[in-house]
């Protein structure tokens, strides 16, 4: 695939401002086309868990920009790792395992003790290991020396929540005995909180009779946020190299801006994240991204910034030449 030559992207609105919160995008080779992913054909692709050194190179670039891993991780920490495996499905249903073995490594070669990669998937009758049995991560994590955590199979320790729906929720014990924790999400649209990003990774880390409070009640993107409020990652790496524009989170269509995002602040990746949706015509959201109901509670809950001017976008491009998505994903 040719390498994409063209110029950034101009937002318009980034200002100069360093003492500002982050939002790195930097740009790989964008794929053009699209590609529809049904039960069917999300069921056939191989798995691979080797990153190559221009994936590996291209997450230590936007971790740079981002502040660099020294916001992550410090000699000795002990960082949570959490993926998205909500399924085991491949990108960009859920984390994809070369992008998060790049980071493992990463943050070893920055000083980290131990890394634990954590999650908890989705309700019965499937079970989050067999999910991560599904994406291959156990194996992956055995080579790299990194540990796993399986949510449900472990201790849980009841939080107060800071919002107006919940009142407590029980959070995963490892995210709050961990020094540094980092987010491996992915960006696509969701049918019922109209999109996926760095808030919405959230609520793997509750409980599954609290996360199934969501759907009663109402308030679906309001208690997402409530629950993102629970904890606060230390770094956000968003793979959007493959995307939802329509439906998701588990079936829709798919397209490839090549994007890799950086950042802390969530409420403001979330913006960019949407906005790099938007630029396809046929995405399903068509609003002001400051406007949907789980960007305002999250920045009620001051889960980050508060509007553009909050914030500045740093733009970059991948520093290898190389195709942006592996070549299974391609195969839709």
């Amino acid at each position: 695939m040719p390498h994409d030559e063209s110029p950034l992207p101009d937002t318009g609105y980034r200002t100069p401002d360093a003492a500002l919160p982050v939002v790195a995008r930097v740009w790989g080779g964008r794929q053009p086309g699209y590609a529809l992913r049904t039960p069917f054909n999300g069921l056939r692709h191989p798995r691979i868990s080797e990153p190559g050194p221009e994936l590996t190179a291209w997450v230590a670039r936007a971790a740079e920009l981002a502040g660099g891993f020294a916001r992550a991780v410090r000699p000795g920490d002990t960082v949570l790792l959490k993926p998205n495996f909500n399924s085991g499905d491949p990108p960009p249903n859920s984390t994809d395992i070369p992008f998060l073995v790049a980071i493992i490594r990463l943050l070893y070669d920055h000083g980290a003790r131990r890394v634990i990669v954590g999650e908890s998937s989705r309700h019965p009758p499937t079970s989050t290991r067999f999910e991560m049995a599904r994406t291959g991560v156990f194996t992956a994590c055995a080579r790299e020396g990194a540990e796993v955590a399986i949510f449900p199979e472990g201790e849980w320790s009841a939080v107060r929540s800071p919002g107006r729906f919940f009142g407590w929720l029980e959070i995963a014990r490892p995210l709050l005995e961990c020094d540094r924790l980092v987010y491996a999400c992915c960006l696509k649209t969701h049918w019922l909180s109209k999109f996926t990003g760095s808030i919405k990774h959230s609520v793997g880390c509750a409980r599954p009779r609290h996360r199934a409070r969501l759907h009663f009640g109402g308030h679906f993107e309001e208690r997402i946020a409530e629950i993102a409020a629970t904890v606060t990652p230390d770094l956000v790496l968003m793979d959007a190299r493959a995307v939802y524009v329509r439906g998701g989170p588990c079936y829709g269509l798919v397209r490839r801006p090549g994007v890799i995002l950086a950042g802390a602040d969530r409420v403001a990746l979330d913006v960019e994240g949407v906005r790099l949706l938007q630029r396809y015509r046929e995405c399903a959201l068509t609003r002001d991204p400051w406007s949907y109901r789980q960007i305002r509670e999250a920045v009620r809950l001051g889960l980050g910034s508060s509007s553009d001017a909050g914030y500045r976008v740093l733009d970059a491009r991948a520093p290898h030449r190389e195709a942006s998505i592996p070549q299974a994903w391609a195969a839709d």
